[in-house]
């Protein structure tokens, strides 16, 4: 079996790296942002108020240690070879009357051949920034993989004709594949890959690639999270949920995605367009910030004229909440009018005031229920289980915005069997867990 304990990996750090990988593919991805039809000339090209300087060595150098899809699965078919040889140790241990020349001895034997030919193989495979970023843990691989082979020889000339029974260094042997094996998952863990157990309490699901429609236009949420047990009685676990949204996207495109969406071009009345805005995380809320440009006409028969023109900004306060059936809100009010004559009077009591918050409730709810939709987020085995109690606007770093789903989850032995087994067979990219 896979040692206890060895599995762990703090949830935050998983979360944080993963954001972090995920957020460098959607930049480099981006190409500068998405284009705003209507806008008005002189509007910043990519507001966003996020600190982009690199900070965050640690996170970089883990970045580039991360395992490829390719080796995530090679990973995983030599764990389970691993798991295949322990297995068989454990057969033969418990058999102190086998002979030495038995059938099990030379499947063991053949087991742990491939046991270290594979790792061999896998390791050799590292690109030079993995071999360089992982040096100390190859180290104390090649260290285990040494002092297993020692005992690999030792099995064979136990096999011989003559010789002492498998058991007399069954300890050793078994120590030295436990070691073997826990070196083994520290380098999986470091990689980024993580196995699932039934027996773990604690499960972090890796990151999610999702996205959200905002009128037209699309934007990437990458969510990840983590379910940890809190109670166990008659087969069935309650476990603590926690998913995290990652709004990174949206937060350095504001402008652009909501120009379209709150701005008012008609003929006659009120006009309304978007200069620049900027959102920033101020947990459980968040604080959107538009400098809006406003213009009203009158028109009589086919003449139109202007008679009121003005800038102004407002600050606008986001409280999200949860509904009954997992149903989001998203509460807009202002906490700021920074406006004169018709405009402050209109933003304040009239229509333009009421439009302009609902069509921001509404364009910023639709990026955050991809957080809330636990079909691409969990496993099968649980996804009709999760159940959202609390959601919250949280600040991940240097004012970068995500959004946290706090619930439960009350399920069977069976589906948290089944739910493992999902994760494990999972793409790094769809789910991994840790002890």
């Amino acid at each position: 079996m896979f040692s206890r304990g060895s599995f762990f990996w703090p949830t935050n750090l998983l979360l944080a790296s993963a954001f972090l990988f995920y957020a460098h593919i959607a930049s480099a991805q981006h190409h500068g942002g998405h284009a705003g039809p209507g806008g008005i000339p002189g509007g910043a090209s990519r507001p966003d108020g996020v600190d982009e300087k690199d900070t965050l060595k640690d996170f970089h150098e883990a970045l580039a240690v991360q395992a490829t899809d390719e080796q995530a699965a090679e990973f995983r078919a030599l764990a389970k070879s691993t798991e295949d040889a322990k297995s068989r140790l454990a057969t033969l241990e418990q058999g102190h009357n086998a002979s030495p020349v038995s059938e099990g001895g030379a499947q063991l034997s053949h087991a742990l051949d491939s046991v270290l030919t594979g790792s061999k193989r896998f390791v050799d495979g590292f690109s030079a920034a993995q071999k360089s970023g992982l040096k100390e843990l190859l180290k104390r691989l090649a260290k285990a993989d040494f002092d297993l082979e020692a005992e690999e020889k030792r099995l064979d000339q136990s096999l011989q004709p003559g010789t002492s029974p498998i058991p007399a260094h069954a300890e050793t042997l078994d120590k030295a594949l436990t070691d073997f094996s826990n070196q083994q998952l520290a380098l999986g863990r470091e990689m980024g890959i993580i196995l699932a157990s039934e027996d773990d309490v604690t499960f972090n699901f890796a990151p999610v690639k999702s996205t959200a429609k905002i009128g037209n236009q699309t934007t990437a949420v990458n969510i990840a999270g983590a379910i940890s047990q809190t109670a166990a009685q008659n087969g069935q676990r309650t476990f603590k949920l926690e998913m995290v949204a990652d709004l990174l996207d949206l937060q350095q495109n504001i402008t652009q995605f909501l120009r379209p969406e709150i701005e008012k071009a008609s003929g006659c009345g009120e006009r309304l367009a978007l200069r620049q805005a900027s959102i920033a995380p101020s947990a459980p809320s968040s604080t959107l910030i538009l400098q809006l440009h406003y213009e009203r006409w009158s028109c009589r028969g086919s003449i139109s004229s202007e008679i009121a023109e003005g800038d102004g900004s407002v600050d606008i306060k986001l409280t999200p909440a949860v509904q009954k059936s997992n149903s989001l809100t998203l509460a807009a009010e202002f906490s700021r009018i920074d406006a004169s004559g018709m405009m402050s009077d209109s933003l304040r009591s009239g229509d333009l005031g009421d439009e302009l918050r609902d069509r921001v409730s509404q364009s910023l709810l639709a990026a955050m229920q991809a957080g809330a939709d636990f079909r691409t987020t969990l496993p099968p085995a649980v996804q009709s289980s999760a159940v959202v109690q609390s959601v919250k606007f949280r600040d991940a770093t240097a004012g970068r915005l995500t959004v946290v789903f706090d619930g439960k989850m009350e399920v069977s032995n069976d589906q948290v069997k089944l739910m493992a087994s999902q994760m494990n067979q999972s793409s790094p990219a769809q789910g991994t867990a840790s002890r």
